[in-house]
C-alpha cells in the first residue's frame, strides 16, 4: 500500500512503550521537570511549569527512563498530541503522556512523530479511541494503531524535509522570544518615572469602531493569543455579528481564568492600517492613545504586576468570572514623559519589526509543513 509502504501494527515497530498511566506524581516547586498533556501542544513539547522533586525521580520513573528522540504522545484530553524529546536532560513523565521509542533500522522516530502528526495517522489513533465525555485511547488499542512506512532511508529523508522546516520555525520562535525579552528590559528602563498616574492617562480600552452587521471580516479567537509571544497566531473570515473590535497595533488582552493567568495577550500587526477585525467577547481591547507607543500598551499588558492588578478585579460567580474592562483604566503606571515614550518607541519599534518579520516568515513555513505533510505520509510525493 502507498506506493510500496509496509503496514505495521504500532506494536511491531516499536521498541518501547512507556505509559504512566494509573500513578500520579507527588509535585514540588522546582526539581525534575514534569511532561504533562497541557505542554504537549502543536508538534512540540512547551516549556514545563510543574516539577517532581529530585529525590522522587528514581522511584517515579520505574516503569522506565525517556531518551532524547523518543516521541511522547497524549492520551486523553486531548488525544492525539505528538511531540518529540529533544533533551537528554532528565524529565518526568505524567499521567496521560506515553512515550514511543521505534525499533532502530525498522522506524524511524522523527518519521513516527510525522506519521502520527499526519490526517492518516491521527484517523488511524482516532479511531481506537473509547469514553463518551472524555474519549481516550487504551494501551491495548493503541498498540493496534496502523502506521504506514516506506524502507527506513526514504523515512529518514521524509523526517529531514519535515524536521528542517520546524527547525526553521522553532529558530524564529526562539529569536522573538529574546526579541521581546530585550524589548522588556527597555519598557522597564525606559517608561519609569517617580511619580505616577493611571493607565487612564495613555490607552482606551473596547473603543467604538464602525463594522456593519455581516460584513465579512477578520475574526480572532481566543486560542489565538499567544501565552507567551506576540502576534496573534491567525484568523480566519467570518460574518461580522459581535464581539471585540480591534485594528493595527491594537493589544488585546484575556480577560477569563485561567487564559489570563496563562499570558495570553496579542498584538495586532495583520491588519491594513485602516482595516477592522473582531473577535472573541472574552478578550479585552487595549489601544494607545496618541502619543503613546502602542509597544508601551502590550509591554504593559504582559508584566506581572498588570496581570496580578487584572486577575485581582475579576468578578462573577466561580468559574465565570471576568476581568471588568474599565477597571484596567485605575490601574497605577509610571509617569512617562513625551521624550521618554519617543526614545522608547524608537528602539523597541525595529525589535519588534524583526518579530513581525519572523512571525509572518513562520506562517509561511508552517503553512508549507502542513500541506507537505499529508503528501509525504500517503506516499503522493517520492523523495
Amino acid at each position: 500500500m502507498n506506493n510500496g509502504w509496509t503496514e505495521y501494527k504500532l506494536e511491531e515497530a516499536l521498541e518501547k512503550l512507556i505509559d504512566y498511566r494509573g500513578k500520579t506524581p507527588v509535585k514540588s516547586n522546582s526539581g525534575i521537570p514534569l511532561i504533562t498533556a497541557k505542554v504537549v501542544k502543536n508538534g512540540r513539547i512547551e516549556t514545563p511549569n510543574e516539577f517532581i522533586a529530585e529525590d522522587d525521580y528514581e522511584s517515579w520513573m520505574r516503569r522506565g527512563i525517556p531518551k532524547y528522540g523518543d516521541v511522547v504522545l497524549t492520551t486523553e484530553a486531548p488525544l492525539g498530541e505528538v511531540a518529540q524529546i529533544n533533551t537528554n536532560e532528565k524529565i518526568a513523565l505524567a499521567q496521560r503522556i506515553i512515550t514511543l521509542r521505534a525499533k532502530k533500522g525498522l522506524i524511524d522516530n522523527t518519521f513516527l512523530k510525522y506519521f502520527l502528526l499526519s490526517p492518516v495517522g491521527q484517523t488511524n489513533l482516532k479511531a481506537k479511541e473509547s469514553g463518551s465525555t472524555v474519549t481516550g485511547i487504551k494501551q491495548s488499542e493503541l498498540r493496534q494503531v496502523l502506521i504506514y512506512a516506506p524502507d527506513y532511508d526514504t523515512q529518514t529523508e521524509i523526517a529531514g524535509i519535515l524536521a528542517a522546516l520546524d527547525d526553521k520555525i522553532e529558530l524564529n520562535r526562539r529569536m522573538n522570544q529574546t526579541l521581546e525579552t530585550i524589548a522588556q528590559t527597555l519598557f522597564t528602563e525606559l517608561v519609569g518615572a517617580d511619580k505616577s498616574t493611571t493607565l487612564q492617562e495613555y490607552i482606551d480600552i473596547n473603543p467604538r469602531l464602525s463594522l456593519r452587521k455581516d460584513t465579512i471580516a477578520k475574526y480572532v479567537e481566543m486560542r489565538d493569543l499567544p501565552e507567551a509571544g506576540f502576534s496573534v497566531q491567525g484568523f480566519v473570515y467570518r460574518p461580522f455579528n459581535s464581539g471585540s473590535k480591534f485594528q493595527l497595533h491594537d493589544t488585546l488582552l484575556a480577560r477569563i481564568t485561567p487564559c489570563l493567568e496563562n499570558g495570553k495577550t496579542g498584538f495586532v500587526d495583520f491588519l491594513e492600517k485602516d482595516e477592522v477585525a473582531f473577535g472573541s467577547t472574552e478578550f479585552i481591547t487595549m489601544r494607545a492613545k496618541k502619543g503613546v507607543s502602542p509597544y508601551y500598551v502590550y509591554l504593559l499588558a504582559r508584566t506581572p504586576n498588570f496581570r496580578e492588578y487584572a486577575i485581582k478585579s475579576m468578578v462573577g460567580s466561580s468559574g465565570r468570572q471576568r476581568v471588568q474592562a474599565d477597571m484596567l483604566l485605575d490601574f497605577e503606571a509610571s509617569k512617562t514623559s513625551m521624550s521618554a515614550m519617543n526614545e522608547f518607541h524608537g528602539l523597541v519599534s525595529p525589535l519588534f519589526e524583526k518579530i513581525k518579520f519572523n512571525t509572518a516568515e513562520n506562517r509561511t513555513l508552517t503553512q508549507l509543513r502542513d500541506n507537505l505533510l499529508p503528501r509525504l505520509m500517503s506516499g503522493q510525493i517520492i523523495v
